[in-house]
């Protein structure tokens, strides 16, 4: 089997998230930050053929990035990369040392919707770098919906805004600019919030491909 350039794109996104990760059967891969407020979800080309738990996810994507034409075969121990210049052997970690993301997706309810084009993403990315803010908030203030880039403890801190549209439902929902994990492409993105209201996030849902995030809300939003 082969492993293309986008699954190896979304993996190195998934990396950034958690270097655990647990490799289910099928062609669905997920995984979930260490302290559980980043939870992701894909669908890639390439069909897993067999469950296996792997420690270090940069470590193995070097191997398979290493050398030209791989070749990858899942073992019951290890995977086996091979091309002409040689063959590595990767053997997989024990699932009792790694961090594997639930089953399924998280229920939630949607509380305001709206989209991000892949420059709004790369912008609010750049903001952050530029102004040193610590998080991304999405508020509704007098009906008006901003997205913000800002240090919410500083009034007088640089700052991005981006107007979103109008809503009538209150909310007021940040999270860490640090936990803004996504790969920089279009999404629809909704304000959310679990059925019993306990947890509250930013939910992105690729435009085109099968790719999701729930980012968890920052303590002190309001949904």
């Amino acid at each position: 089997m082969k492993i293309g350039s986008e699954t190896i794109l979304l993996l190195k996104n998934f990396a950034s998230i958690n270097t655990n990760i647990v490799f289910k059967p099928g062609d669905c891969v997920s995984t979930i930050s260490n302290a559980k407020n980043i939870f992701a979800k894909a669908t890639i080309k390439e069909s897993i053929p067999n469950e296996f738990a792997v420690y270090d996810l940069n470590s193995m994507l070097a191997m398979l990035t290493l050398m030209d034409n791989q070749e990858v075969e899942f073992t019951d121990k290890c995977l086996n990369v091979t091309s002409s210049a040689g063959r590595f052997e990767y053997y997989y970690s024990s699932p009792e040392i790694v961090t594997a993301a639930p089953a399924g997706e998280i229920e939630h309810i949607d509380v305001y919707k709206f989209k991000l084009t892949a420059e709004d993403v790369q912008m609010i990315m750049k903001a952050a770098a530029i102004t040193g803010a610590p998080t991304v908030s999405v508020t509704n203030k007098n009906q008006s919906v901003i997205l913000s880039v800002s240090d919410r403890k500083n009034d007088t801190a640089a700052n991005f805004r981006k107007s979103l549209g109008t809503s009538f439902d209150n909310f007021d929902v940040f999270i860490a600019v640090e936990n803004l994990k996504v790969i920089p492409d279009a999404y629809d993105v909704s304000v959310a919030k679990t059925p019993n209201g306990k947890a509250k996030f930013l939910y992105f849902k690729h435009e085109s491909k099968q790719l999701q995030y729930w980012i968890a809300a920052e303590p002190g939003s309001v949904v």
